[in-house]
């Protein structure tokens, strides 16, 4: 009898200890995908089409150690149509904004960096453009997600709740 007491009390205990650890978890949707296009359609981020950039260069301005700090992890990915996209986990410092919203278990981050196309010229890779992007992160106890992303001052993207972060750019 001792036995059979003993064991349902550890399966009780062992199904007591495991009950709350999923309400601790956090979703984290901070993916961005971001294509570049000119105004035919062309793909830029493909460097094997002709007049598409060679290369993109992201540089961190918020970092207080190294003044346009560079800025890695991205990778230049193809979708189910074979378009270039840049796609951007994270990797630029992201600092807490000063802010006053409704939820007080909400707060709001953000990062700002400098995005550099290449093109080749005369076999050198040089500078073609530079712009900037400024990224919103909304931070909760159960997720933390790209909110807004401003493109050269200009708001390119809000976040719609269940779908990707895909942000489309015509230069």
């Amino acid at each position: 009898m001792k036995k059979y007491f003993l064991t349902i009390a550890f399966a009780l205990l062992t199904l007591v200890c495991c009950r709350g650890d999923e309400d601790n978890t956090q979703i984290i949707d901070q993916v961005l995908m971001m294509y570049v296009h000119n105004a035919t359609g062309q793909d830029m981020l493909n460097s094997k089409i002709p007049g598409s950039y060679s290369s993109v260069a992201l540089l961190d301005l918020l970092d207080e150690t190294t003044a346009d700090k560079p800025i890695s992890g991205q990778t230049f990915p193809k979708d189910a149509d074979t378009v270039v996209y840049m796609d951007y986990p994270a990797g630029a410092i992201r600092l807490l904004k000063d802010t006053i919203t409704s939820d007080s278990q909400e707060k709001i981050y953000y990062s700002n960096f400098i995005i550099q196309y290449f093109k080749i010229v005369n076999s050198v890779s040089t500078l073609s453009s530079q712009d900037t992007i400024r990224i919103e992160y909304s931070w909760k106890p159960s997720l933390f997600q790209i909110s807004k992303l401003w493109y050269n001052e200009q708001l390119k993207f809000t976040k719609v709740q269940g779908q990707r972060n895909v942000v489309r750019i015509v230069k």
